[in-house]
């Protein structure tokens, strides 16, 4: 055999077993993965708008976690495991992101209220999901967002 051929052989196993170590994670996400800078808050009862465009208020969500966050760090900062169903987005086990701390339970709701979440454990109607905009509604507000 020559030399060429015995290093051909050696990189095409080394490939083969660094190949096989490795975890390719996938997600099933859609358009819904993305950075989402929260524009707008409309309450549905009253008619009442809460303009947020020049505000830092996002959602991050990618594979199954959502972290709600303000980059001026005055609303906070939050995780949460989510389930994407069709026309559903249902939030829940909402932790402070704090790793120092162990990231903490939330246990008082009205910590999520300045990122349009009123409960512990929320569904959201999908109103609008698109590669650019998202449209996420309660029977009290109407969560308006921009991919950024």
């Amino acid at each position: 055999m020559k030399r060429k051929d015995i290093y051909t052989i050696i990189a095409a196993w080394l490939t083969a077993v660094l190949s096989a170590s490795c975890e390719i994670e996938t997600s099933d996400n859609g358009d819904l993965d993305g950075f989402w800078h929260l524009e707008r808050v409309d309450t549905i009862r009253t008619g009442g708008r809460l303009d947020l465009k020049d505000e830092y208020v996002f959602w991050a969500v990618q594979k199954d976690l959502l972290n709600a966050c303000d980059r001026h760090g005055d609303r906070g900062d939050f995780l949460f495991r989510f389930e994407h169903k069709g026309k559903t987005l249902r939030l829940y086990d909402p932790h402070v992101n704090d790793r120092m701390n162990g990231d903490p339970a939330v246990d008082d709701a009205g910590m999520l209220r300045p990122f349009g979440v009123n409960a512990l454990d929320e569904t959201f109607g999908v109103e609008r999901l698109t590669g650019s905009k998202m449209v996420l509604s309660t029977e009290e507000l109407r969560l308006s967002f921009t991919k950024l």
